[in-house]
């Protein structure tokens, strides 16, 4: 502290207090082989307690901030700092000696309900999160260390499907435990009732359906919801609820009629909604935990969803030495630095999460609280948005399609204590799981009423075991109603089901009839992987084609709101390069 002081940082925040104290760690890990020594004995849970930045040359650059609003940071230099391998160290070591020193030691507190953060980023797909890479090559190039420290603390699953390659719809999935198909939602909501109508949409998710939100705060949960909503944002006289109808304590949000916006209007919203998110969040966690009552909390993000416009200290993690000549002027931004944009705004999201753990360290709540990465849906269409630069990995298929790539995404589980670490499942699970998995850990039984409607199933037996894959009981059904532009590759039918290794896709005229096997062990060897190498002709698969074409057919014909009209495309499928 008295170090700190003095130093433009205000050590009264815990988190600033954090950097300070590491910075001051790092001089003398310098000149101190004895406390090289003492501290290599410590290995924490995870290394992200401290967010940090990647930058070019410099590994691993620490920066503390007082308040990113008024514009005072403070940096230590990497050109007076350790060498690279050091730094690296640091991360792993240093923090523990550091917040032993800041935490009040306590009597054991009795057991108590754990905690919930859903944390859910905007059009990233499997490519977009360095630990997804693959062994051996890349399928992306972004800098996620902190999201990568989760799953190497926690799970990280290889099978997860959003309910939707969409927004909207996948993000009713995750509140209701239910196929949004069913619920009237197919596509994004627009905030016109005309529009939604068009579209066969309803203008927003209906309160009286039961949500993860509502069942929590019915059994003694403080609730918080922070960033985007996108469940119904329609006005007068078809005018959209607000969060708290949906049992939401305490929310700021946008894409909603909630009395607490983020001003996403202003110029500076692109660069600043990721910190500002989390703002919220930390101070609903701070807040909730005074209080000695368990919480619940959506952590929405706004990256990487158009528009996209980090700021120049966030391009400088891997801009070139000319960036100033190339990438400043927002005129250029879009055709000249499009992957410097869009890996700039993740780096950004990352280095805010990273903030987040902190912050559940700095509370003693990181044992307690389940934490799930994921995101809504598969990466953006670069045809239509410039700086769409998101991979949807090795999978054929984006935002709106209905192949892997809009709906096969990054999920990584984290617990320590519960969750076994550094773990790779393969188990296939959905969005559509979260609400049976949250009502089971936190002691909720859910009534006949509710558990016979949901369409997802409780994996909580599957997040705490040691097991690499685990069978599903229930199948997984999409379906998509709007006709899209781009690839026609990327064009899928209407409606499709995942049942065991098999997905087969079909238009509701069973045009199109697609069958594949998307079993994790060929993943790696197999054309079927990619969605490239159709099934549904060869004469021993008959039987499973019509299974699952009678199976999605008897769900498609109970939907409200569906178009009978095929969808278009071609069964062509340029493979993804290995690198590329």
């Amino acid at each position: 502290q008295r170090l700190c002081r003095g130093s433009g940082m205000e050590f009264s925040h815990p988190l600033t207090g954090m950097y300070c104290a590491c910075i001051h760690c790092m001089s003398l890990w310098t000149f101190s082989p004895s406390l090289q020594t003492n501290l290599a004995f410590a290995r924490p849970s995870v290394r992200s307690v401290l967010p940090f930045k990647a930058t070019a040359g410099r590994p691993w650059s620490f920066r503390g901030r007082r308040s990113r609003r008024r514009g005072v940071k403070a940096s230590i230099s990497a050109d007076s700092s350790p060498p690279a391998t050091t730094m690296r160290m640091l991360g792993h070591y240093v923090f523990v000696a550091v917040a032993a020193a800041m935490v009040t030691v306590t009597a054991a507190a009795p057991e108590r309900r754990p905690n919930f953060i859903h944390l859910m980023m905007d059009d990233w797909g499997w490519g977009d999160v360095g630990v997804y890479k693959k062994p051996g090559g890349g399928f992306t190039r972004v800098l996620t260390p902190n999201i990568d420290l989760l799953a190497k603390s926690g799970k990280r699953f290889t099978d997860y499907h959003s309910t939707s390659p969409v927004c909207s719809p996948s993000r009713a999935g995750i509140m209701t435990g239910r196929f949004p198909g069913e619920l009237g939602i197919h596509n994004a909501l627009t905030t016109k009732h005309a529009g939604n109508l068009k579209n066969g949409d309803v203008d927003f998710l209906d309160p009286k359906i039961p949500t993860v939100t509502q069942l929590l705060q019915q059994n003694g949960y403080m609730v918080g919801h922070f960033g985007k909503w996108h469940l119904g944002a329609t006005e007068a006289p078809y005018e959209a609820p607000p969060p708290s109808e949906y049992g939401i304590n305490t929310s700021t949000t946008f894409d909603s009629v909630d009395p607490h916006q983020f001003n996403v209007t202003s110029l500076e919203w692109p660069s600043l909604s990721s910190g500002l998110i989390i703002d919220h969040a930390i101070s609903f966690i701070q807040a909730t935990t005074a209080k000695q009552v368990p919480f619940y909390l959506n952590i929405w993000f706004h990256m990487s969803h158009a528009r996209l416009d980090p700021s120049w200290e966030q391009k400088k993690v891997y801009a070139p030495k000319n960036i100033d000549q190339i990438c400043r002027l927002p005129s250029t931004n879009e055709t000249t630095c499009p992957h410097l944009i869009f890996y700039a705004s993740q780096t950004d999201a990352d280095t805010e999460i990273g903030r987040l753990v902190a912050t559940l360290h700095t509370l003693d709540l990181v044992k307690s609280t389940l934490l799930v990465f994921t995101t809504d849906n598969g990466p953006e269409d670069s045809a239509g948005f410039k700086n769409a630069a998101g991979s949807a990995g090795p999978f054929r298929g984006q935002k709106r399609s209905l192949y892997e790539g809009g709906h096969r995404l990054p999920f990584i589980a984290h617990m320590p204590d519960t969750i076994p670490s550094n773990t790779v499942d393969h188990s296939t699970i959905s969005g559509a799981d979260w609400l049976p998995t949250v009502a089971k850990m936190a002691g909720i039984d859910l009534p006949e009423s509710i558990s016979s409607t949901l369409s997802g199933q409780d994996i909580s037996s599957i997040l705490v075991s040691n097991a690499t894959a685990t069978p599903r009981a229930k199948p997984l059904m999409w379906d998509w109603q709007i006709n899209v532009s781009g690839p026609c590759w990327n064009r899928a039918p209407r409606m499709a089901i995942r049942a065991g290794p098999y997905k087969l896709l079909q238009n509701p005229d069973k045009s199109r009839t697609e069958l594949y096997n998307l079993d994790a062990v060929t993943q790696d060897k197999k054309r079927e992987y990619f969605e490239a190498q159709n099934l549904a002709g060869q004469t021993e698969m008959q039987a499973t084609v019509t299974r699952l074409s009678d199976a999605v057919m008897s769900w498609w014909n109970q939907l409200p709101n569906t178009t009978s009209s095929p969808m278009t495309g071609c069964e062509s499928f340029p493979l993804p390069v290995e690198g590329s």
